[in-house]
């Protein structure tokens, strides 16, 4: 068996590529491309990289108020819970409004936990929604009705709701993620705070945001 020792192949015009039409075979080291191409459908010994990641957030210590009858929900803390340890990248967070850290689809999970100290006829949707505008408009990726009835019976219970959806990121600059409450009742409306670390009574509104598979 012959061996040859370069630094660099050409072709024989000084710039075209060199074809292999028997193939070649490599029995060690590494083989390094700016670029791969073809299907890649008879590769073998490929690991690809797993792309899941994950954060848990909570609404915070205290009840929130809400400020507007149809408003993204300003309330998440990441979580404090036993044992709890974001896996990849946290999302860049503000006012409500989460910027994923990489496109991708990602899953996203809430419970929301909402109530009247005074009951109130009150009826409404909780939704988790996209935007592709940095946040400018935002449209459902998923939504839920509520209704709360008006009789005393209603005073102070408190009653949940979850969602759960999968969205794609396709531009990680500008793709914004929200949970949304509509038709809020600003006046009794309450949704509930409570930390997720040990308590007797606590423990209020809750959300996962996790990376499902690159695009």
């Amino acid at each position: 068996m012959s061996e040859i020792r370069v630094t660099n192949i050409i072709g024989e015009t000084g710039t075209d590529a060199v074809n292999f039409s028997k193939g070649i075979n490599i029995s060690s080291g590494i083989v390094t491309a700016t670029s791969f191409s073809g299907s890649g459908a008879n590769l073998t010994g490929i690991i690809q990289t797993d792309p899941y990641s994950y954060s848990t957030w909570y609404s915070g210590d205290s009840d929130y108020t809400p400020t507007g009858e149809n408003q993204i929900l300003p309330i998440w803390t990441e979580s404090n819970g036993e044992g709890y340890e974001r896996l990849g990248t946290a999302p860049t967070y503000s006012a409500g409004a989460f910027t994923l850290p990489s496109t991708g689809y990602w899953r996203v999970t809430t419970t929301l936990v909402y109530y009247h100290p005074t009951a109130t006829g009150d009826s409404g949707a909780f939704s988790i929604r996209r935007s592709q505008d940095n946040g400018g408009a935002y449209s459902n990726v998923i939504n839920c009705g509520f209704r709360i009835n008006g009789d005393s019976a209603q005073n102070n219970s408190k009653q949940g709701w979850t969602l759960s959806g999968t969205v794609k990121i396709s531009n990680a600059s500008t793709n914004r993620i929200g949970i949304w409450g509509m038709g809020l009742n600003t006046s009794v409306g309450r949704l509930m705070g409570g930390s997720n670390s040990d308590a007797d009574v606590d423990g209020g509104c809750s959300l996962h945001i996790e990376k499902m598979a690159n695009l």
